[in-house]
């Protein structure tokens, strides 16, 4: 088995140290934290609960205007809106004279965390469940040996 990389690497100007094990981010994006709260004390998510006492847990303060896009494009980039392009769910294009869908990495203009964790040696899978969101969490990875694919559609799974 070959062993996971520890290298530091940087990505938007921020320094990541990942520990030298899988890192694994699961987005419980839409929910109240009392929600979970709540289900865990019943014993109803006994595998979160698992993650939560082995692992972490923790809650990220949510970019504005808080739409999924703009939330998840904020996690995987550390950047804000402003810097990372994707304001909202859609734009006024002037060159065509319509409004356009911000559902692509084109509208991406700052790295994603995942090629530079790439380039340091790890191995980077993307589960999400739509594939809007696939293409903007899986920028920049192409030709770097990851994979991502999304649930509404597994098959064919993009190895990048």
């Amino acid at each position: 088995m070959r062993a996971i990389s520890a290298k530091s690497f940087v990505a938007n100007n921020r320094l990541y140290a990942p520990p030298a094990r899988p890192v694994v981010v699961v987005c419980l994006e839409g929910s109240a934290d009392e929600y979970l709260d709540a289900a865990l004390a019943r014993g109803r998510m006994p595998h979160l609960k698992q993650v939560t006492v082995s692992g972490y847990r923790g809650l990220a303060r949510g970019a504005l205007p808080s739409f999924t896009k703009v939330n998840n494009a904020s996690i995987v980039t550390g950047v804000p809106p402003s810097v990372h392009g994707i304001c909202g769910n859609f734009f006024y294009d002037p060159a065509i004279g319509a409004e356009v869908m911000m559902n692509s990495a084109k509208y991406l203009s700052a790295e994603t965390i995942f090629p530079a964790a790439s380039r340091a040696g790890r191995k980077v899978a993307i589960v999400t469940a739509k594939e809007k969101l696939r293409d903007i969490l899986a920028s920049g990875l192409v030709g770097r040996g990851g994979i991502a694919f999304f649930s509404e559609r597994p098959s064919p799974c993009a190895s990048l």
